[in-house]
């Protein structure tokens, strides 16, 4: 832990101890849709509180992938969209809101609104790009690999670095090693291994760890990407771009579970010549869009202008009420305004 210099304000750190005198209880919400850093670094928190007898609970805005059911204390996350009353409840007594791996209340699904009007202290732990400027705290750094990583600076800030046990560890390495692609990529700065290094050393198992993520899919998942690849794959080659599209009906036909589509916008990139790919997926009268790219095309920027959306340059996240094939021709519209940037 010596070998890393930190990245957290530490006039801010001194506030949030200030803050967390007056605490009752605190509600940790993820984005919608979290993924393993979203819940990595939620449950690190929730594990990191529950040690300073602070009460938490972390309450997401809907259901999140299987294959990160088994992080420690995951019965300690309430679903939004399945228990409704009970995390209005926690809620509605919690007097601070800890938002985790976001920076807008937009990425907080059907609880946008609640979190918008609490009235309690509301503070950021992120890693993403122009953040809002809506919160009484942000711990915002763009330079870290992930929001797990800032969790691992946050908590040594606070002094508490020894209370990083097993159970926080392998949490906060779920989350780096998700959202760097187990290291390969977003993960230049040495500092990211020598904090992997320190939570190594807490006795974790980073083997069963990948497999518990990456080796837990169902047949259905499998084919699944079968058919997105095989079927529903178009590749704009004057554009050096990639579109997978699956609808709702689509997703019904292979028992989609959430978080089967994983990673699937990944694939493209590892085509020749194809530097931007997208997967666009219908769920409930919603068409979201997941954006990727290589190098330095800004996927971010085009999620931003024309998709409701934002995110990392290489990786960004959207949305539309259009149907599928108007979110698809909107696209295709609006693509060659950015073909210098992304043929150049």
């Amino acid at each position: 832990m010596n070998n890393v210099k930190g990245r957290i304000n530490l006039e801010q750190i001194e506030e949030f101890k200030e803050m967390l005198k007056e605490v009752r209880q605190i509600a940790i919400v993820p984005h919608s849709g979290p993924d393993g850093d979203a819940i990595g670094s939620s449950l690190a928190l929730y594990q990191y509180f529950k040690k300073k007898g602070i009460a938490a609970r972390i309450i997401s805005p809907n259901e999140y992938p299987v294959f990160l059911r088994w992080l420690p204390q995951n019965a300690e996350v309430a679903v939004y969209t399945e228990q409704a009353d009970e995390c209005l409840k926690w809620l509605e007594n919690s007097n601070m809101i800890l938002m985790v791996d976001h920076n807008s209340y937009r990425r907080s699904g059907d609880l946008e609104e609640i979190l918008e009007k609490h009235p309690g202290k509301k503070v950021m732990i992120d890693h993403h790009p122009d953040p809002e400027s809506i919160l009484d705290l942000m711990f915002s750094e763009v330079a870290v690999s992930s929001t797990c990583e800032l969790v691992y600076e946050f908590i040594a800030a606070l002094g508490d670095g020894e209370l990083i046990d097993a159970g926080i560890a392998e949490c906060l390495y779920t989350g780096i090693m998700t959202d760097t692609g187990s290291l390969s990529y977003n993960s230049s700065d040495p500092r990211t291994y020598y904090i992997v290094a320190d939570l190594l050393s807490q006795g974790i198992d980073k083997a069963k760890i990948h497999s518990n993520v990456y080796d837990n899919y169902s047949a259905d998942r499998m084919k699944l990407l079968g058919y997105c690849l095989n079927d529903k794959m178009e590749v704009l080659e004057e554009y050096r771009t990639a579109i997978i599209t699956l609808t709702q009906e689509e997703l019904k036909k292979f028992n989609f579970k959430d978080g089967d589509t994983e990673g699937f916008v990944n694939y493209p990139l590892s085509i020749k010549g194809v530097v931007v790919s997208l997967i666009f997926i219908e769920k409930n009268g919603m068409v979201k869009i997941s954006f990727r790219s290589k190098g330095d095309v800004p996927v971010n920027m085009i999620a931003r202008e024309h998709f409701n959306g934002g995110g990392h340059i290489n990786a960004a996240g959207g949305r539309t009420d259009l149907s599928m094939q108007k979110a698809v021709a909107l696209f295709k519209e609006v693509l060659p305004e950015y073909k210098n940037i992304i043929v150049e």
